[in-house]
């Protein structure tokens, strides 16, 4: 169980890295297991390019280390917080992808702009806490409601939870893409949401997995 889960965080950091998501060391991916409640989290302070299986630290839900020999990452308050106020995400990923984070220097909610975008928007910003802090732990958390899986942090990132940890990947993928239409758009003064009414369909659609 501690390789397999190992070995889905360190898929997800890399291909977050591959994608240019994730810059260095920058952001951050963790994966719970249902059945016992164990977490593997990337370790703090090596590259995603160098990172190897036994380098995800393995802790339990009150962030004590199981298994692993490296620190877990600072952020890893807010991937409890996340995991401890919403029992049906399994995975998340925290980027600090290029536009998206440009949002949340504005200060601006991400509207849904492209299709990809309506399971998980209008993404809306947290107010800025200190990085690692219970203070930021506590404001993430309170944007993600039962029905939210994205948020911005404002002047730090993209805070992604989904019920795995691939699916957090993807919301990050498409956060970044909707994130830059959104900002070309708005260089074009031409930002046009989807109408909210085909919104709602396509959000339906998704629950009831249809794909979009």
């Amino acid at each position: 169980m501690l390789v397999e889960l190992r070995n889905r965080v360190l898929n997800a950091s890399q291909e977050l890295s591959r994608l240019g998501l994730a810059r260095g060391t920058s952001g951050n991916v963790s994966a719970r297991d249902p059945d016992t409640g164990l977490i593997g989290v990337t370790p703090t302070g090596i590259p995603y390019d160098l990172l190897e299986m036994e380098d995800i630290t393995i802790i339990n839900q009150r962030g004590e280390i199981v298994s692993g020999e490296k620190q877990p990452s600072s952020e890893t308050p807010m991937h409890i917080a996340v995991y401890e106020a919403r029992p049906d995400v399994h995975g998340i990923v925290h980027t600090h992808s290029i536009f998206a984070t440009v949002f949340s220097v504005l200060n601006r909610e991400i509207p849904i702009v492209t299709v990809p975008l309506a399971p998980i928007g209008p993404i809306p910003v947290a107010p800025f806490r200190l990085p690692g802090s219970q203070e930021l732990a506590r404001e993430a958390v309170k944007l993600l409601s039962e029905d939210k899986k994205t948020i911005l942090l404002q002047n730090h990132g993209v805070l992604c939870a989904d019920q795995t940890v691939e699916e957090a990947l993807n919301c990050a993928i498409y956060a970044e893409e909707g994130a830059q239409v959104a900002y070309l758009a708005l260089l074009a003064n031409g930002l046009n949401p989807i109408p909210e009414e085909y919104i709602s369909i396509m959000k339906r659609g998704h629950k009831e997995g249809r794909a979009l």
